[in-house]
């Protein structure tokens, strides 16, 4: 009886040291096409328009930081590419997303396949 105890002990416990339990990390091999485009006061600045494939679980503040020199305070892009708003003179980079105002601020939109962004550093009145 307790031989076949032992080997009954035995042959568990090479079983759970024998299997390894192995997760797949399904990576998302989707993209997404989205245009960027950048002006300042209207006029497109140099490298200001760009089309390209971005993970569809990436936040446009992400994006924007990958493709272009972008600043931040506080998640509110302060500066593109150089190109800083003025606080003095009522001047901040805003966007609209397919032509229209975007209902979340940059660090919390998530882009769709087509859609075109349009970020322009301009006055406000």
């Amino acid at each position: 009886m307790k031989k076949w105890f032992l080997l009954l002990f035995a042959g568990a416990t090479l079983t759970a040291c024998g299997t390894t339990t192995e997760t797949d990390t399904v990576e998302s091999t989707d993209t997404i096409e989205v245009t960027l485009n950048v002006t300042v006061e209207g006029e497109l600045i140099e490298e200001g328009s760009i089309t390209t494939e971005v993970d569809p679980d990436e936040f446009l503040l992400e994006i924007m930081q990958r493709e272009f020199d972008v600043e931040d305070e506080n998640k509110f892009i302060t500066s593109i590419n150089g190109h800083e708003q003025d606080v003095a003179n009522n001047e901040y980079w805003l966007f609209d997303l397919n032509g229209e105002m975007a209902p979340v601020g940059a660090h919390e939109l998530k882009l769709s396949d087509g859609d075109v962004v349009d970020f322009n550093l301009a006055g406000l009145e």
